[in-house]
Protein backbone atom coordinates (compact mmCIF):
# COMPACT_ATOMS: atom_id res chain seq x y z
CA UNK A 1 0.00 0.00 0.00
CA UNK A 2 1.33 3.43 -1.21
CA UNK A 3 1.42 5.92 1.90
CA UNK A 4 0.58 9.36 1.14
CA UNK A 5 3.30 11.67 -0.30
CA UNK A 6 5.12 13.63 2.38
CA UNK A 7 7.19 16.60 2.67
CA UNK A 8 10.54 15.67 4.14
CA UNK A 9 13.83 17.94 5.46
CA UNK A 10 17.00 17.41 5.68
CA UNK A 11 20.54 19.47 7.50
CA UNK A 12 23.31 17.71 5.91
CA UNK A 13 25.22 19.15 8.87
CA UNK A 14 28.57 16.49 8.34
CA UNK A 15 29.34 15.94 4.70
CA UNK A 16 33.04 15.25 5.64
CA UNK A 17 31.87 12.68 8.26
CA UNK A 18 31.36 10.24 5.60
CA UNK A 19 29.68 7.23 6.90
CA UNK A 20 26.98 10.03 8.28
CA UNK A 21 27.12 11.92 5.11
CA UNK A 22 25.93 8.75 3.21
CA UNK A 23 23.57 7.89 5.60
CA UNK A 24 21.79 11.24 4.74
CA UNK A 25 21.97 10.08 1.29
CA UNK A 26 20.79 6.89 1.86
CA UNK A 27 17.43 8.14 3.77
CA UNK A 28 16.83 10.78 1.12
CA UNK A 29 17.03 8.31 -1.55
CA UNK A 30 14.70 6.42 0.03
CA UNK A 31 11.77 9.00 0.18
CA UNK A 32 12.82 9.90 -3.51
CA UNK A 33 12.11 6.47 -4.44
CA UNK A 34 8.95 6.77 -2.09
CA UNK A 35 7.47 9.68 -4.40
CA UNK A 36 8.22 12.14 -1.29
CA UNK A 37 9.35 15.66 -1.84
CA UNK A 38 12.63 16.48 -0.38
CA UNK A 39 14.18 19.48 0.54
CA UNK A 40 18.15 19.59 1.81
CA UNK A 41 19.16 22.62 3.72
CA UNK A 42 22.75 23.22 3.82
CA UNK A 43 25.27 25.49 5.78
CA UNK A 44 27.38 27.03 2.90
CA UNK A 45 29.86 28.50 4.83
CA UNK A 46 27.97 30.58 6.69
CA UNK A 47 28.48 29.08 10.36
CA UNK A 48 31.16 31.08 12.39
CA UNK A 49 31.85 27.18 14.07
CA UNK A 50 30.60 23.26 13.13
CA UNK A 51 31.65 20.18 14.48
CA UNK A 52 33.77 19.29 10.97
CA UNK A 53 35.09 23.09 10.70
CA UNK A 54 35.35 24.48 14.54
CA UNK A 55 37.73 27.60 13.79
CA UNK A 56 35.65 27.67 10.58
CA UNK A 57 39.13 27.84 8.41
CA UNK A 58 38.17 28.67 4.36
CA UNK A 59 39.78 25.29 3.02
CA UNK A 60 37.59 23.15 5.19
CA UNK A 61 34.27 25.24 4.22
CA UNK A 62 35.81 24.48 0.14
CA UNK A 63 35.81 20.66 0.84
CA UNK A 64 32.76 20.57 2.71
CA UNK A 65 30.73 22.20 -0.08
CA UNK A 66 32.33 20.29 -2.96
CA UNK A 67 31.64 17.10 -0.82
CA UNK A 68 28.21 18.16 -0.83
CA UNK A 69 28.03 19.32 -4.20
CA UNK A 70 29.10 15.53 -4.91
CA UNK A 71 27.11 13.60 -2.69
CA UNK A 72 23.86 14.91 -3.80
CA UNK A 73 24.68 14.45 -7.15
CA UNK A 74 24.40 10.79 -6.86
CA UNK A 75 21.16 10.86 -5.99
CA UNK A 76 18.09 9.95 -8.84
CA UNK A 77 15.66 12.31 -8.02
CA UNK A 78 14.70 15.59 -7.97
CA UNK A 79 15.05 17.42 -4.88
CA UNK A 80 15.09 21.48 -3.82
CA UNK A 81 18.30 22.84 -2.17
CA UNK A 82 18.72 25.80 -0.33
CA UNK A 83 21.06 27.45 2.51
CA UNK A 84 19.58 27.08 5.88
CA UNK A 85 20.22 31.07 6.58
CA UNK A 86 17.07 32.53 6.84
CA UNK A 87 16.74 35.33 9.60
CA UNK A 88 14.38 38.05 10.29
CA UNK A 89 15.85 41.81 11.24
CA UNK A 90 14.53 40.94 14.73
CA UNK A 91 16.84 37.77 14.97
CA UNK A 92 19.99 39.34 13.48
CA UNK A 93 19.17 42.16 16.02
CA UNK A 94 18.78 39.11 18.71
CA UNK A 95 22.20 37.72 17.61
CA UNK A 96 23.59 40.89 18.36
CA UNK A 97 22.74 41.27 21.53
CA UNK A 98 22.63 37.47 22.74
CA UNK A 99 25.03 36.75 26.02
CA UNK A 100 28.28 35.26 25.14
CA UNK A 101 30.40 35.96 28.21
CA UNK A 102 29.77 33.85 31.47
CA UNK A 103 31.13 33.86 34.97
CA UNK A 104 31.14 30.13 35.91
CA UNK A 105 30.87 27.20 33.74
CA UNK A 106 27.38 26.61 35.50
CA UNK A 107 26.14 29.92 34.19
CA UNK A 108 27.39 28.72 30.94
CA UNK A 109 25.60 25.34 30.88
CA UNK A 110 22.15 27.00 32.60
CA UNK A 111 21.70 29.88 29.34
CA UNK A 112 18.64 29.41 26.99
CA UNK A 113 16.97 31.05 24.14
CA UNK A 114 13.58 29.69 24.66
CA UNK A 115 13.75 26.21 24.68
CA UNK A 116 16.94 25.63 23.05
CA UNK A 117 19.44 24.50 25.61
CA UNK A 118 22.17 26.81 23.63
CA UNK A 119 24.88 26.23 26.55
CA UNK A 120 24.42 22.96 27.01
CA UNK A 121 24.77 22.35 23.44
CA UNK A 122 27.95 24.37 22.91
CA UNK A 123 29.67 22.84 25.50
CA UNK A 124 29.15 19.63 24.03
CA UNK A 125 30.91 20.63 21.15
CA UNK A 126 33.33 22.48 22.83
CA UNK A 127 34.64 19.94 25.00
CA UNK A 128 35.18 17.28 22.60
CA UNK A 129 37.00 19.59 20.67
CA UNK A 130 39.10 20.80 23.58
CA UNK A 131 38.70 16.69 25.07
CA UNK A 132 38.09 18.64 28.67
CA UNK A 133 34.99 18.69 30.95
CA UNK A 134 35.94 21.67 32.59
CA UNK A 135 37.15 24.12 29.80
CA UNK A 136 38.35 27.42 30.81
CA UNK A 137 35.84 30.22 29.96
CA UNK A 138 38.25 33.21 29.54
CA UNK A 139 40.79 31.32 27.23
CA UNK A 140 37.85 29.66 24.55
CA UNK A 141 35.75 33.03 24.83
CA UNK A 142 35.92 33.62 20.84
CA UNK A 143 34.86 29.69 20.42
CA UNK A 144 32.04 30.16 23.14
CA UNK A 145 31.09 32.65 21.17
CA UNK A 146 31.08 31.10 17.74
CA UNK A 147 28.90 28.39 19.01
CA UNK A 148 26.11 30.54 20.20
CA UNK A 149 26.05 32.98 17.25
CA UNK A 150 25.95 29.88 15.16
CA UNK A 151 23.84 28.23 17.27
CA UNK A 152 21.03 30.60 17.78
CA UNK A 153 21.16 31.61 13.82
CA UNK A 154 20.48 27.93 12.97
CA UNK A 155 17.69 27.16 15.07
CA UNK A 156 16.31 30.61 14.04
CA UNK A 157 16.32 29.94 10.31
CA UNK A 158 15.04 26.44 10.90
CA UNK A 159 12.36 27.80 12.76
CA UNK A 160 11.59 30.33 10.23
CA UNK A 161 12.39 27.65 7.33
CA UNK A 162 9.39 25.48 9.37
CA UNK A 163 6.80 28.06 9.41
CA UNK A 164 6.79 28.90 5.95
CA UNK A 165 6.92 25.38 4.61
CA UNK A 166 4.68 22.50 5.19
CA UNK A 167 7.26 20.18 6.55
CA UNK A 168 6.45 15.84 7.56
CA UNK A 169 9.72 15.08 9.12
CA UNK A 170 12.99 16.79 9.56
CA UNK A 171 15.90 14.35 9.31
CA UNK A 172 19.65 15.23 10.87
CA UNK A 173 22.50 13.55 12.54
CA UNK A 174 23.38 12.79 15.99
CA UNK A 175 21.38 15.69 17.87
CA UNK A 176 24.12 16.37 20.83
CA UNK A 177 26.37 19.01 19.64
CA UNK A 178 25.66 22.77 19.17
CA UNK A 179 24.05 22.74 15.75
CA UNK A 180 22.22 19.66 15.29
CA UNK A 181 20.92 20.66 18.97
CA UNK A 182 19.61 23.38 17.50
CA UNK A 183 17.76 21.76 14.58
CA UNK A 184 15.91 19.63 17.38
CA UNK A 185 14.95 22.02 19.34
CA UNK A 186 13.60 24.20 16.56
CA UNK A 187 11.23 20.92 15.30
CA UNK A 188 10.41 20.76 19.10
CA UNK A 189 9.19 24.24 19.29
CA UNK A 190 7.47 24.01 16.17
CA UNK A 191 5.71 20.53 16.71
CA UNK A 192 7.49 18.85 13.82
CA UNK A 193 8.18 15.35 13.73
CA UNK A 194 12.17 14.73 13.57
CA UNK A 195 14.23 11.87 13.35
CA UNK A 196 17.89 11.16 14.19
CA UNK A 197 20.46 9.20 12.48
CA UNK A 198 23.25 7.65 13.86
CA UNK A 199 25.42 4.78 13.55
CA UNK A 200 24.60 1.10 14.20
CA UNK A 201 26.04 -2.17 15.03
CA UNK A 202 28.16 -2.48 12.18
CA UNK A 203 29.58 -0.45 9.11
CA UNK A 204 27.42 -1.34 6.90
CA UNK A 205 23.82 -0.15 9.05
CA UNK A 206 22.39 2.97 10.41
CA UNK A 207 20.17 3.73 13.35
CA UNK A 208 17.24 5.71 13.39
CA UNK A 209 15.63 7.49 16.27
CA UNK A 210 12.24 9.43 16.19
CA UNK A 211 12.04 12.79 18.77
CA UNK A 212 14.58 11.81 20.77
CA UNK A 213 17.82 12.07 21.68
CA UNK A 214 19.95 8.89 20.68
CA UNK A 215 21.69 9.10 23.87
CA UNK A 216 18.88 9.12 26.08
CA UNK A 217 18.89 6.68 28.68
CA UNK A 218 15.14 5.51 28.92
CA UNK A 219 15.39 5.25 25.23
CA UNK A 220 18.27 3.28 25.15
CA UNK A 221 16.92 1.07 27.61
CA UNK A 222 13.56 0.47 26.07
CA UNK A 223 14.98 -0.41 22.44
CA UNK A 224 17.76 -2.91 24.28
CA UNK A 225 14.22 -4.47 25.84
CA UNK A 226 12.62 -4.58 22.68
CA UNK A 227 15.60 -5.82 20.62
CA UNK A 228 15.85 -9.15 23.07
CA UNK A 229 12.20 -9.82 22.93
CA UNK A 230 12.98 -9.69 18.84
CA UNK A 231 15.43 -12.48 19.19
CA UNK A 232 13.23 -14.58 21.19
CA UNK A 233 12.33 -16.96 18.79
CA UNK A 234 15.92 -18.56 19.01
CA UNK A 235 17.01 -17.94 22.09
CA UNK A 236 20.05 -20.08 21.55
CA UNK A 237 21.51 -18.32 18.60
CA UNK A 238 20.42 -14.64 20.71
CA UNK A 239 22.50 -15.97 23.70
CA UNK A 240 25.70 -17.06 21.60
CA UNK A 241 25.19 -13.33 19.70
CA UNK A 242 25.22 -11.41 22.86
CA UNK A 243 28.42 -14.10 24.52
CA UNK A 244 30.12 -13.11 21.40
CA UNK A 245 30.12 -9.52 21.88
CA UNK A 246 32.04 -10.14 25.36
CA UNK A 247 34.50 -12.33 24.82
CA UNK A 248 35.39 -10.00 21.64
CA UNK A 249 36.38 -7.52 23.88
CA UNK A 250 38.04 -9.72 26.45
CA UNK A 251 40.28 -10.91 22.98
CA UNK A 252 40.69 -7.49 22.11
CA UNK A 253 38.94 -7.83 18.82
CA UNK A 254 39.16 -4.55 16.91
CA UNK A 255 35.96 -2.76 16.74
CA UNK A 256 35.35 0.34 13.81
CA UNK A 257 39.23 -0.14 13.65
CA UNK A 258 40.78 -0.35 16.99
CA UNK A 259 41.00 -1.91 19.73
CA UNK A 260 41.92 -0.74 23.88
CA UNK A 261 43.57 -3.66 24.89
CA UNK A 262 45.27 -4.65 21.72
CA UNK A 263 48.51 -3.33 23.31
CA UNK A 264 47.94 -4.88 26.79
CA UNK A 265 49.24 -7.94 27.37
CA UNK A 266 46.88 -10.94 28.15
CA UNK A 267 46.56 -12.28 31.29
CA UNK A 268 49.15 -10.34 32.93
CA UNK A 269 48.37 -8.82 36.38
CA UNK A 270 50.23 -5.85 38.31
CA UNK A 271 53.45 -6.58 40.11
CA UNK A 272 51.69 -5.41 43.50
CA UNK A 273 48.70 -7.27 43.42
CA UNK A 274 47.78 -9.64 46.73
CA UNK A 275 45.07 -12.03 46.19
CA UNK A 276 44.71 -12.06 49.82
CA UNK A 277 43.10 -8.68 49.73
CA UNK A 278 39.95 -7.45 48.36
CA UNK A 279 40.73 -5.31 45.44
CA UNK A 280 38.91 -2.55 43.70
CA UNK A 281 39.39 -1.84 40.34
CA UNK A 282 38.00 1.24 39.50
CA UNK A 283 37.89 1.79 34.92
CA UNK A 284 38.17 5.52 34.58
CA UNK A 285 36.55 7.00 31.10
CA UNK A 286 36.66 10.43 29.87
CA UNK A 287 34.47 12.93 31.44
CA UNK A 288 34.47 14.76 28.36
CA UNK A 289 32.61 12.16 26.25
CA UNK A 290 29.37 12.35 27.71
CA UNK A 291 29.04 15.00 30.67
CA UNK A 292 27.65 17.68 28.69
CA UNK A 293 25.44 15.35 26.37
CA UNK A 294 22.16 16.17 28.76
CA UNK A 295 21.12 17.00 32.42
CA UNK A 296 20.58 13.34 32.38
CA UNK A 297 24.17 12.45 32.39
CA UNK A 298 25.18 15.12 34.91
CA UNK A 299 27.01 13.87 37.64
CA UNK A 300 25.13 13.17 40.78
CA UNK A 301 26.99 11.70 43.52
CA UNK A 302 30.46 13.66 42.87
CA UNK A 303 31.67 16.78 41.67
CA UNK A 304 33.24 14.77 38.70
CA UNK A 305 35.14 11.73 38.13
CA UNK A 306 38.11 13.12 39.85
CA UNK A 307 36.37 14.15 42.79
CA UNK A 308 34.99 10.68 42.93
CA UNK A 309 37.92 8.81 42.99
CA UNK A 310 39.63 10.62 45.26
CA UNK A 311 36.26 10.48 47.99
CA UNK A 312 36.59 6.45 47.65
CA UNK A 313 40.51 6.23 48.01
CA UNK A 314 40.64 8.58 50.80
CA UNK A 315 37.31 6.63 52.18
CA UNK A 316 39.25 3.14 52.27
CA UNK A 317 42.31 4.19 53.62
CA UNK A 318 41.51 3.38 57.01
CA UNK A 319 40.81 -0.11 55.98
CA UNK A 320 44.32 -0.10 53.69
CA UNK A 321 44.93 -3.77 55.56
CA UNK A 322 42.13 -5.24 54.22
CA UNK A 323 41.54 -3.41 51.10
CA UNK A 324 43.43 -2.05 48.22
CA UNK A 325 42.00 0.14 45.39
CA UNK A 326 43.81 -0.32 41.46
CA UNK A 327 42.52 2.44 39.22
CA UNK A 328 43.08 1.47 35.30
CA UNK A 329 43.44 4.81 33.39
CA UNK A 330 41.55 4.10 30.20
CA UNK A 331 43.89 3.94 27.21
CA UNK A 332 42.22 6.50 25.19
CA UNK A 333 43.47 9.13 28.08
CA UNK A 334 46.95 8.56 26.70
CA UNK A 335 47.42 12.06 25.13
CA UNK A 336 44.61 13.97 27.13
CA UNK A 337 47.11 15.57 29.22
CA UNK A 338 44.30 17.97 30.86
CA UNK A 339 42.81 14.42 32.23
CA UNK A 340 45.44 12.28 32.74
CA UNK A 341 47.81 15.10 34.60
CA UNK A 342 45.56 14.42 37.95
CA UNK A 343 45.31 11.00 38.24
CA UNK A 344 48.71 10.71 37.97
CA UNK A 345 49.19 13.02 40.90
CA UNK A 346 47.14 11.20 42.94
CA UNK A 347 48.94 9.15 45.59
CA UNK A 348 47.84 6.86 48.99
CA UNK A 349 49.14 3.97 50.73
CA UNK A 350 46.03 2.01 49.47
CA UNK A 351 46.52 2.88 45.38
CA UNK A 352 48.06 1.38 42.86
CA UNK A 353 47.94 3.85 39.41
CA UNK A 354 47.35 1.92 35.97
CA UNK A 355 48.79 3.98 33.34
CA UNK A 356 46.64 4.15 29.90
CA UNK A 357 49.90 2.47 27.89
CA UNK A 358 50.96 -0.02 30.87
CA UNK A 359 50.38 -3.54 29.74
CA UNK A 360 48.39 -4.91 32.39
CA UNK A 361 45.44 -7.06 31.05
CA UNK A 362 42.31 -4.70 31.55
CA UNK A 363 40.40 -8.03 31.72
CA UNK A 364 42.48 -9.97 33.94
CA UNK A 365 42.22 -7.08 36.24
CA UNK A 366 38.28 -7.39 35.79
CA UNK A 367 38.44 -11.16 36.47
CA UNK A 368 40.55 -10.86 39.35
CA UNK A 369 38.86 -8.22 41.07
CA UNK A 370 36.48 -8.92 44.10
CA UNK A 371 34.00 -5.47 42.78
CA UNK A 372 34.29 -3.18 39.70
CA UNK A 373 33.80 0.95 40.23
CA UNK A 374 33.22 2.93 36.83
CA UNK A 375 31.98 6.01 35.83
CA UNK A 376 30.47 5.11 32.70
CA UNK A 377 32.90 2.74 30.93
CA UNK A 378 31.52 -0.09 28.92
CA UNK A 379 33.72 -2.30 31.67
CA UNK A 380 29.98 -1.38 33.99
CA UNK A 381 28.57 -3.66 32.14
CA UNK A 382 30.78 -6.07 31.10
CA UNK A 383 31.50 -6.81 34.72
CA UNK A 384 28.16 -8.32 35.23
CA UNK A 385 28.84 -10.72 32.84
CA UNK A 386 31.87 -11.98 34.39
CA UNK A 387 30.24 -12.84 37.68
CA UNK A 388 32.11 -9.82 39.55
CA UNK A 389 30.09 -6.71 41.17
CA UNK A 390 29.53 -3.65 39.11
CA UNK A 391 29.03 -0.38 41.51
CA UNK A 392 28.40 2.82 39.11
CA UNK A 393 29.78 6.01 39.96
CA UNK A 394 28.52 8.46 37.61
CA UNK A 395 25.76 8.14 34.97
CA UNK A 396 25.78 4.84 32.46
CA UNK A 397 23.94 5.01 29.52
CA UNK A 398 23.08 0.70 30.60
CA UNK A 399 22.42 1.96 34.41
CA UNK A 400 18.46 0.82 34.33
CA UNK A 401 19.20 -2.37 33.09
CA UNK A 402 19.08 -4.33 36.34
CA UNK A 403 22.68 -5.77 36.04
CA UNK A 404 24.88 -3.27 37.89
CA UNK A 405 24.58 -1.44 41.33
CA UNK A 406 23.43 2.73 41.55
CA UNK A 407 23.66 4.23 44.83
CA UNK A 408 22.35 7.58 44.86
CA UNK A 409 25.23 8.94 47.77
CA UNK A 410 29.15 8.18 48.51
CA UNK A 411 27.73 6.93 51.88
CA UNK A 412 25.87 4.66 49.70
CA UNK A 413 28.61 3.77 47.87
CA UNK A 414 31.01 3.27 50.51
CA UNK A 415 28.74 0.56 51.86
CA UNK A 416 28.76 -1.56 48.69
CA UNK A 417 32.10 -1.64 48.50
CA UNK A 418 32.73 -2.81 52.27
CA UNK A 419 29.75 -5.38 52.52
CA UNK A 420 32.09 -8.45 52.54
CA UNK A 421 29.83 -10.85 50.46
CA UNK A 422 28.56 -8.68 47.78
CA UNK A 423 26.91 -10.60 45.11
CA UNK A 424 27.16 -9.93 41.22
CA UNK A 425 23.87 -8.52 40.12
CA UNK A 426 21.65 -10.73 37.02
CA UNK A 427 23.63 -10.55 33.89
CA UNK A 428 20.01 -10.69 32.51
CA UNK A 429 20.44 -6.97 31.38
CA UNK A 430 24.09 -7.15 30.24
CA UNK A 431 23.14 -9.57 27.81
CA UNK A 432 20.43 -7.49 26.62
CA UNK A 433 23.19 -4.65 25.75
CA UNK A 434 25.35 -7.20 24.35
CA UNK A 435 22.93 -8.59 21.89
CA UNK A 436 21.69 -4.95 21.12
CA UNK A 437 24.89 -3.54 19.87
CA UNK A 438 25.72 -6.90 18.12
CA UNK A 439 22.22 -6.69 16.46
CA UNK A 440 20.78 -3.08 15.95
CA UNK A 441 20.37 -0.99 12.58
CA UNK A 442 18.68 -1.36 9.28
CA UNK A 443 20.92 -2.35 6.54
CA UNK A 444 22.24 0.33 4.10
CA UNK A 445 21.09 -0.39 0.31
CA UNK A 446 23.29 1.89 -1.55
CA UNK A 447 26.11 2.33 0.68
CA UNK A 448 28.98 -0.12 1.04
CA UNK A 449 31.17 0.30 3.39
CA UNK A 450 35.05 -0.22 3.47
CA UNK A 451 35.96 0.63 6.70
CA UNK A 452 33.83 2.53 9.68
CA UNK A 453 34.45 5.94 8.40
CA UNK A 454 34.19 5.14 4.38
CA UNK A 455 32.76 4.10 1.26
CA UNK A 456 30.91 4.22 -1.65
CA UNK A 457 27.39 5.26 -2.88
CA UNK A 458 25.77 4.02 -5.44
CA UNK A 459 28.82 2.76 -6.76
CA UNK A 460 30.75 6.00 -6.03
CA UNK A 461 32.74 7.74 -2.87
CA UNK A 462 31.08 10.28 -2.25
CA UNK A 463 33.66 12.48 -1.33
CA UNK A 464 35.85 15.53 -2.59
CA UNK A 465 39.03 14.99 -5.07
CA UNK A 466 41.62 13.30 -3.04
CA UNK A 467 43.48 16.22 -4.71
CA UNK A 468 42.00 18.74 -2.93
CA UNK A 469 42.44 16.87 0.57
CA UNK A 470 46.16 16.62 -0.31
CA UNK A 471 46.32 20.59 -1.34
CA UNK A 472 44.37 21.32 1.97
CA UNK A 473 46.67 19.17 3.84
CA UNK A 474 50.15 20.37 2.45
CA UNK A 475 48.45 24.39 3.20
CA UNK A 476 48.06 23.45 6.85
CA UNK A 477 51.70 21.99 7.53
CA UNK A 478 53.56 24.42 4.94
CA UNK A 479 51.70 27.70 5.39
CA UNK A 480 52.86 30.04 8.42
CA UNK A 481 50.82 30.06 11.21
CA UNK A 482 50.25 33.56 11.36
CA UNK A 483 48.98 33.33 7.62
CA UNK A 484 46.81 31.03 8.25
CA UNK A 485 44.97 33.27 11.36
CA UNK A 486 44.80 36.21 9.16
CA UNK A 487 43.24 34.21 6.52
CA UNK A 488 40.99 32.54 8.80
CA UNK A 489 40.35 36.02 10.59
CA UNK A 490 39.06 37.73 7.45
CA UNK A 491 36.81 35.23 6.48
CA UNK A 492 34.98 34.66 10.03
CA UNK A 493 34.83 38.48 9.88
CA UNK A 494 33.15 37.94 5.99
CA UNK A 495 30.86 35.13 7.60
CA UNK A 496 29.39 37.46 10.48
CA UNK A 497 28.93 40.09 8.05
CA UNK A 498 27.04 38.26 5.91
CA UNK A 499 25.27 36.17 8.68
CA UNK A 500 24.51 39.69 9.95
CA UNK A 501 24.01 41.74 7.09
CA UNK A 502 25.14 44.48 9.42
CA UNK A 503 28.91 45.46 9.63
CA UNK A 504 30.02 43.98 12.71
CA UNK A 505 33.06 41.99 12.79
CA UNK A 506 33.97 38.40 14.21
CA UNK A 507 36.36 38.91 17.40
Amino acid sequence: MKHPKQHVAFFTTHPLFQRHFATDLELIQNHLDNGDDVTVLYCDAALLACDTNTYHEQGQCALCRKTRTIGLSLLEGKITQRSFHNLTDANKQELRSLQTAFASLQEFQSYRVENYDVGMAALSSIVSYVMNAEIDLNEHQDLIRRYILSGVAAYRSVQNFLRENKVDKFYFFNGRMAIVRAIMRACESEGVQFTIHEAASGNNTYSLFDNSLPHSINLSTRLMHEQWEKGATNPVERLQTAETWFQNRAKGVKVNGYSFVEQQEQGLLPKDWNPSKKNIVIFNSADFEFVWVSEEYQHHIYRDQLDGIQRIIASLLPHKNRYHVYLRIHPNLASIDNELRPLLALKSENLTTILPTDKTSSYALLQHADKVITFGSTVGIEAPYWDKPSILGGKALYQNLGSTYNPNSHEELLRLLLEEHLAPKSKDGALRYAYFYMTFGIPFRRYEARNFFGGTFNGHEPFANRWLFRAFTAYKRLTPQPIQHHINKRFAEQTLSTLLDSSATAQ
